[in-house]
């Protein structure tokens, strides 16, 4: 009995030994020992079913793991899934996953070497471009990258990055942020604007935009968002009209989570819509306040305000018919929607929703081949709307991607039956086949 006791406690031991070495490793980035020691962990948990990031492993992903029932349910059931190629290539980035680029549900036609950095699951893929280059940002946290398509780091800039960015004439527009105290830290100007007056709050985030060099990553400009749009008087308005109901927007003011660059094409599409609006203007979404904002940023103006027609919204988008499509997320409703926006008069037109389609947060919609696809983060699903004849007229879903399909992920994210829990998705964007040419 005492050698069974001894023999049990040998091997608690050791399994606690290579899980601490692999922790530090990870931690203080110890490649070479990280790497073999994750093989033998993953041989490990394998063999007994066991996983040791679920126990003890990091906070985040274990909460995630353990919370996976509060997903929403899927848009597609098993039998309406079918395993088929895209008509472009995807690259997508799961929550708990690295990013990979697909042909099909099932088929990973290439995936980046992020060895070199450590929680590169963390690592999120902000654009790709034809050769293979990666722009990653370690969200919310400090680290943006530009690699190339064998993971060697081309240039690293030490600052903050979050959501979704726009390139645009070799610039890069990037969601940054800095932390302030309210309202000690605040100059003359703001202090003026009651709501931010009104204020206490440690660490509040104050949004700003970084312009980065593609090519370099050097630092062309950081603009200071809260205090160059409260110069706005509407703007003003709808902040105080929003703290009135929710003074918990002291913490988090504006919530950037989108900046698309207007393009010549879209200029042509919506320049008879929006006074004064130009070519470089950027479109804004703030979440906070349920604000889209089209912005000078040269000359720190604000051209046109949609607000309140949708709520938690994400990913504005130009199409070619010139209405704004939004992501509402809409999370204290039955169902998430697509919204068709009319610029002239800042209405909605029409919109998309089902009984099945729910994503409270996050969210993204791309119009690809002139087709619209919809990112529904939260349930780890990409389906594209299909209408008889002009959006959003008779339409119906069909399906693209789940998580759930997918099964070529190096993750422990398996249940007992050793099916693979469905995952969030943070980015699934397509890319033509003819864009890419680092394949070959």
């Amino acid at each position: 009995m005492i050698d069974k006791i001894l023999k049990f406690c040998f091997f608690v031991t050791i399994l606690l030994i290579i899980f601490l070495l692999g922790f530090l490793s990870s931690n203080l980035k110890f490649k070479n020992i990280y790497s073999h020691l994750t093989y033998s962990i993953d041989l490990i948990e394998n063999y007994f079913d066991f996983s040791l990031k679920k126990k003890f492993g990091d906070r985040d992903d274990r909460v995630a793991i353990n919370n996976s029932e509060n997903t929403s349910d899927n848009n597609f059931d098993l039998y309406d899934k079918p395993n088929e190629k895209f008509e472009g290539y995807l690259l997508i980035k799961h929550d708990h996953t690295v990013p990979v680029l697909l042909e099909s549900p099932d088929k990973m036609v290439w995936t980046w070497d992020l060895s070199s950095f450590r929680n590169s699951s963390k690592l999120l893929p902000l654009h790709m471009f034809s050769n293979g280059d990666l722009i990653l940002g370690n969200y919310e946290n400090k680290g943006i990258y530009r690699i190339n398509k064998n993971g060697q780091i081309l240039w690293k800039r030490n600052k903050i990055n979050h959501h979704w960015i726009d390139i645009s004439n070799g610039k890069i527009f990037i969601p940054s942020r800095k932390f302030v105290d309210l309202p000690e830290d605040l100059n003359n100007n703001l202090l003026s604007k009651s709501f931010l007056k009104n204020c206490k709050t440690k660490n509040s985030i104050f949004d700003t935009i970084l312009i980065l060099n593609e090519i370099n990553g050097k630092i062309i400009d950081e603009i200071d968002l809260m205090e160059k749009i409260l110069l706005d008087r509407n703007i003003n308005i709808i902040f105080n009209t929003v703290y009135k109901f929710d003074p918990a927007i002291c913490n988090d003011p504006l919530h950037l989570n989108d900046i698309q660059v207007v393009e010549k094409d879209d200029l042509k599409l919506i320049n008879n819509l929006i006074p004064n609006i130009s070519e470089n203007d950027l479109i804004l979404s703030f979440r906070s306040i349920n604000t889209i904002i089209f912005y000078d940023y040269k000359k720190s103006i604000v051209k046109n305000i949609i607000y309140n027609l949708f709520d938690k919204q994400h990913s504005p988008r130009i199409h070619t018919d010139g209405f704004l499509y939004v992501f509402d997320n809409n999370p204290n409703g039955k169902s998430s929607k697509i919204l068709k926006i009319n610029l002239k008069n800042n209405s909605i037109d029409s919109f998309f929703q089902s009984d099945t389609f729910k994503s409270d947060v996050r969210g993204r919609i791309q119009f690809f081949k002139n087709q619209l696809f919809v990112q529904s983060s939260s349930q780890g699903e990409v389906f594209k709307i299909i209408c008889k004849s002009k959006f959003f007229e008779l339409c119906e879903q069909q399906y693209v991607y789940s998580s759930n399909f997918s099964f070529f992920y190096p993750s422990n994210l398996y249940d007992s039956s050793k099916t693979f829990k469905k995952d969030q998705i943070y980015l699934a964007d397509f890319y033509d086949k003819n864009y890419i040419n680092f394949l070959d």
